[in-house]
């Protein structure tokens, strides 16, 4: 399955627009990526700034992390006053996101240009 018939799959009009938003953001692809790869883990601020590898740092991070807690794609959880990042336990949405870690960078481009 391509990531264009997952994207057209959802039967939500909002969901195409919503990834379109998102892979658009460097850093949102790449934490996108990151929780594709490790559905089930959870992660600090700090260990997603480093696995990132930005070029504005924490800020930019962070704003990609607030954009995807937003948007309902990640979750947080705080243990000890450190919260913690974690992917959506809502099934379309977490679906998607693992769908997504199955593309390759010429399907990212498609998906932006048919979303």
């Amino acid at each position: 399955m391509t990531i264009i018939e997952v994207v057209r799959k959802k039967n939500r009009p909002d969901v195409g627009q919503l990834m379109k938003k998102l892979i658009s953001n460097r850093c949102c692809l790449s934490l996108l990526r990151f929780f594709a790869a490790h559905p089930n883990g959870r992660f600090s601020k700090l260990a997603l700034v480093h696995v990132t590898d930005e070029d504005g740092g924490r800020l930019v991070v962070e704003a990609a992390l607030a954009q995807l807690v937003n948007e309902g794609v990640l979750k947080t959880d705080n243990e000890n006053n450190i919260c913690f990042y974690l992917l959506t336990r809502d099934e379309p949405m977490r679906q998607l996101v693992l769908n997504m870690a199955e593309f390759d960078w010429c399907q990212w481009q498609m998906v932006l240009e048919h979303s």
